[in-house]
């Protein structure tokens, strides 16, 4: 099988063959770029234009534990050369996945407008409802006794929106004055009497606050030492050092299958969930991301 590694001897030929320079002159460029490369990093930093950033960092001390042994390890206060890829040849080489933000559905205006709705009374403990007529259909809750109840499309004859139930049988001139005094006063009457659905019940609430997202995190497995590495997911894309054998690597966008966030949170009991914690080490943010 034909070895497709693409080596040093390679590129030097590549570049003479696209500069029209001597192989030797394009060998003693690489080392001088080497040369400067290494003397800059070492001051503040060296950016390999389009391709990479040279840092050297402060590491902390921080606590590691071999996964083959299970035995703790201190590894002291040092500093360590970091080396990050440039975002532009990031996204070329690897572009980044397109990403869905799934939310609730919000309420629209119309879903708590009671300009159109429709009123009805509890089967339980015969309260007076009121509720958006785009509600029609819902299951909800009576305010008053807690009891199930669906909420109708048509109001119910009697209420605040429905038909004016026809008053019983009298003379004329009683029904002509009842009927005028129950529509001057039907209004004012209906409204102390009904109570409006509980639309936040209902998860409708359009101006509810929202409560603070926990901050997504990815783990995933060190190529070099098997360590389990767990990551902010701000941090995907980015070259980081493994906590525990200082190789460097590029964090993933998504977890790896058997890691502690791959596996779904429903499935998670409190043993398996302190397992993966006790063989897992986080890595945090950096200053310069």
């Amino acid at each position: 099988m034909k070895n497709s590694t693409y080596h040093q001897s390679h590129l030097i030929k590549e570049l003479a063959e696209t500069t029209k320079l001597p192989q030797t002159k394009i060998k003693a460029m690489l080392e001088a770029l080497r040369t400067i490369t290494s003397r800059e990093a070492l001051k503040e930093g060296f950016t390999l234009p389009g391709l990479c950033r040279f840092d050297v960092v402060s590491r902390k001390p921080r606590k590691v534990r071999n996964p083959r042994t299970g035995q703790s390890l201190l590894i002291g206060e040092h500093r360590s050369l970091r080396v990050r890829v440039l975002k532009k040849l990031r996204n070329e080489v690897t572009p980044q996945p397109a990403m869905v933000i799934i939310e609730a559905p919000v309420l629209t205006p119309e879903m708590e407008d009671f300009s159109k709705a429709v009123s009805f009374k509890c089967k339980a403990c015969g309260q007076e409802i009121e509720a958006p007529l785009s509600t029609a259909g819902l299951l909800a809750e009576c305010p008053n006794c807690q009891a199930g109840i669906t909420i109708p499309s048509v109001s119910e004859a009697g209420t605040l929106h429905g038909a004016v139930v026809p008053a019983t049988a009298s003379t004329p001139t009683q029904t002509t004055t009842t009927q005028s005094n129950q529509m001057a006063s039907t209004h004012q009457i209906d409204k102390n009497r009904t109570i409006r659905i509980d639309l936040a019940a209902l998860g409708m609430e359009a101006h509810e606050p929202q409560k603070p997202v926990e901050k997504r995190a990815v783990s995933f497995i060190c190529k070099s030492c098997q360590q389990e590495i767990e990551a902010p997911s701000e941090m995907a894309g980015n070259t980081a050092d493994c906590p525990s054998c200082g190789m460097s690597f590029e964090v993933p966008f998504f977890s790896e299958e058997g890691t502690i966030h791959a596996v779904a949170v429903d499935k998670q009991t409190s043993d398996m969930v302190k397992a993966m914690k006790s063989r897992t080490i986080r890595i945090e943010v950096p200053d310069d991301i």
